[in-house]
């Protein structure tokens, strides 16, 4: 399968949300360019006009599905709910605050579409990635560095983001990696567990920007 086969595929993507009115509207209608075929959840647990935003772009684009999170819990506990949700055997998490790219969404898919992985990981830190347009501070990239390394350590293969926002996977893997972790930690809790259970994991470099504003983690 080619990338453009890839964006022309069926697939879930779930994008959970706390405050993100300022990019809502631009993600989605980048979201929806990208993967013009793609069930679209939005996982809202703000207050704010995110989920009336994302319910007026359904009007006109129908696989776009807004969801109220009444009982938000954490950024972990959104996606639980959107794979619950999904009704596609191939999905992804995608942040909501346009730090990743729509555009490396076909890119992001392509290996578990081809049946080349299981989960595959968008990072930002290895060969291939562009990230000329995010300005890192010394402690985050200390701190990412820590906990890639400590991650690989107990993966047994080298990590280079694990806390990425970008991750795909078949709905069979993401069930038996069966995450627990509500809050952030969820995002190694995925990565470790499917490590090992011997799942295939591949890493694609994706670009990586500045917030534009909002709270996509929670």
């Amino acid at each position: 399968m080619t990338l453009e086969e890839a964006r022309q595929q069926s697939v879930t993507i779930i994008i959970a949300c706390l405050h993100e009115e300022d990019t809502i509207r631009e993600c989605l209608e980048r979201t929806t360019r990208a993967m013009p075929h793609a069930e679209i959840l939005v996982i809202h647990g703000g207050t704010d006009r995110t989920h009336a935003i994302a319910a007026e772009m359904a009007r006109t684009h129908p696989n776009i599905v807004p969801i109220r999170n009444e009982n938000d819990q954490g950024k972990g506990h959104a996606i639980m709910v959107g794979i619950a949700r999904a009704t596609h055997a191939v999905m992804c998490q995608f942040d909501a605050d346009l730090q990743f790219a729509p555009e490396d969404l076909p890119a992001l898919f392509l290996p578990v579409l081809n049946d080349a992985a299981d989960l595959t990981i968008g990072s930002r830190f290895m060969r291939g990635a562009d990230s000329s347009q995010y300005k890192f501070s010394f402690l985050r990239v200390v701190g990412n560095w820590i906990v890639n390394a400590w991650t690989s350590l107990m993966c047994g293969q080298r990590m280079t983001d694990v806390t990425t926002g970008s991750k795909a996977w078949t709905r069979a893997a993401i069930a038996a990696i069966d995450f627990r972790d509500l809050k952030f930690v969820y995002e190694v809790e995925i990565v470790v567990r499917a490590a090992r259970l011997g799942l295939r994991i591949v890493q694609v470099p994706v670009s990586y920007h500045n917030r534009q504003g909002g709270v996509s983690g929670h």
